[in-house]
């Protein structure tokens, strides 16, 4: 179940960032390539859809995901279509909002010497959430940053409390207030939970320093860019040891401390 899940959400990936490019990028930039190869059969050539009509109907493939990720868990689980349906919609829900948060946080970085321009994919797809922090907190510098994180998680628990209000509708009695809680409480272990992918980035980047890769390879700039921004200050602080650069190791050190930390805070608070 896990697989087919993880592909319905790589290629909601691919759709959305396909939004967040222009027809030229598309075409010829290397990430836009890479995006165009994936979904142009499906797009233009099985729908005739021209870039623009592609855009806005992007709405229409986060349902067909929900759908399908509902489907999945049906066929696999044997729950009810119901109860299925709202597992999937929590799941591509729980999803989209890890997708905003790191979006959001590489999107400030766009711009930056030692970024690659994939961030500024990042930064036009988060710059919805950081428009409307904007609305409410006018911040012009990148201190923008945690305050649309904190709206991006709290709209998304709200959404899926909402799930699970549906759930309950279904099973048993309704408790908003337990719902938030859960809600809460699943969406800070899956924010816990992406501190792992973080670490397994920063391992690969370690070992492809290795064997030195094309830099203008599309998959190397996105390691880059995800994880250029935290480690760039770990290189400047921590000193190397002959020619072998240890800050990775001691990110990696800290960000599980960081992860059991918030653990254990989220099993003292829930």
């Amino acid at each position: 179940m896990g697989l087919l899940q993880s592909v319905i959400k790589f290629y909601l990936v691919v759709l959305m960032f396909r939004s967040a490019m222009t027809r030229q990028e598309l075409y010829f930039n290397p990430l836009g390539k890479l995006v165009a190869k994936m979904t142009d059969p499906v797009l233009e050539k099985a729908f005739k859809l021209t870039k623009k009509g592609a855009d806005n109907i992007l709405p229409i493939f986060l349902v067909l995901a929900v759908l399908l990720d509902g489907l999945v868990i049906f066929m696999l689980t044997g729950y009810g279509i119901i109860i299925a349906l709202l597992a999937g919609l929590a799941d591509i829900l729980t999803f989209l909002m890890l997708f905003y948060i790191v979006s959001t946080i590489l999107g400030g970085f766009a711009g930056n010497a030692s970024m690659t321009h994939y961030a500024m994919f990042f930064k036009r797809i988060a710059s919805f959430w950081v428009k409307l922090t904007r609305t409410f907190f006018p911040i012009k510098s990148n201190g923008i940053i945690l305050p649309a994180v904190i709206i991006i998680f709290a709209f998304f628990t709200l959404a899926i409390a909402g799930v699970n209000i549906g759930y309950q509708t279904v099973t048993s009695g309704i408790n908003p207030v337990a719902s938030i809680m859960s809600a809460a409480r699943s969406n800070l272990l899956s924010v816990a939970g992406l501190l792992d992918i973080f670490v397994w980035l920063v391992i690969i980047r370690a070992l492809m320093s290795w064997v030195s890769p094309d830099p203008r390879n599309p998959v190397v700039q996105i390691i880059h860019s995800l994880t250029e921004p935290v480690m760039e200050p770990f290189r400047k602080i921590i000193p190397t040891i002959g020619a072998i650069d240890i800050s990775p190791m001691v990110l990696i050190f800290v960000v599980y401390f960081l992860k059991t930390l918030l653990v254990r805070l989220v099993g003292i608070i829930f």
